[in-house]
């Protein structure tokens, strides 16, 4: 087999894998799978384009980065993509609050007893425990948000916002009109506007787990 003809196959299998990706419901697009893997959705896109090329060492890198089998890229049969099971410690954050209802992400220490048989985290979930008294009574310290990354927000939404600034809140959707997005605080304290450009995304909480059937 010519150079040419390696390069053009590593470029068809990895335009493979993507799609594959994407028609498994794992991820909506390319630019969510560049994300995911911490990969420049741009040299994916000119590996794509056939704007450069596939060596040796890229596709090996590829291949790990995606989590998959070692010369994958190289083969003629159809690739197929098995991805490794999802690390729960990967996804499992708590609360950092920086003021009142306003936090951080911070990654969960892996030493905590958790029971993660009642998770079962699929790749486009995440989740997050309560901290301080702020979202009383609706959450709980302690509690657990799943928040799902590839659902769009709908009226009446438990929805984890992520601001510009680097901090998120949990609120509730009210209105989505076409330059801002109208919020209720869970405590029903008070409502709240933020214009479009000041959100940088927003998830959607699709289970609350109290603490107790958390933990052995």
């Amino acid at each position: 087999m010519s150079v040419t003809e390696i390069f053009e196959r590593r470029r068809n299998n990895l335009a493979k894998v993507i799609d594959l990706l994407i028609e498994t419901q794992q991820f909506k697009t390319g630019k969510e799978i560049c994300e995911h893997f911490g990969l420049s959705a741009s040299y994916i896109a000119q590996l794509l384009n056939s704007k450069r090329q596939i060596g040796e060492k890229a596709a090996r890198e590829l291949e790990q980065q995606l989590g998959l089998n070692a010369l994958i890229l190289d083969q003629s049969a159809e690739p197929k993509v098995e991805l490794s099971p999802l690390s729960e410690q990967d996804r499992l954050f708590q609360m950092q609050v920086a003021q009142q209802q306003a936090f951080t992400l911070i990654p969960i220490d892996s030493a905590l007893s958790i029971n993660q048989d009642i998770f079962h985290l699929q790749v486009q979930h995440y989740a997050i425990q309560v901290a301080g008294p702020y979202y009383v009574p609706s959450l709980k310290p302690g509690w657990w948000l799943i928040c799902n990354e590839q659902v769009e927000a709908s009226g009446s939404d438990i929805l984890c916002v992520y601001l510009l600034n680097g901090l998120q809140l949990i609120l509730q959707l009210v209105s989505d009109t076409q330059d801002h997005y109208e919020f209720q605080s869970l405590n029903e304290t008070r409502k709240v506007v933020f214009q479009k450009t000041d959100i940088e995304k927003i998830h959607p909480v699709i289970a609350i787990l109290p603490t107790a059937s958390m933990f052995k």
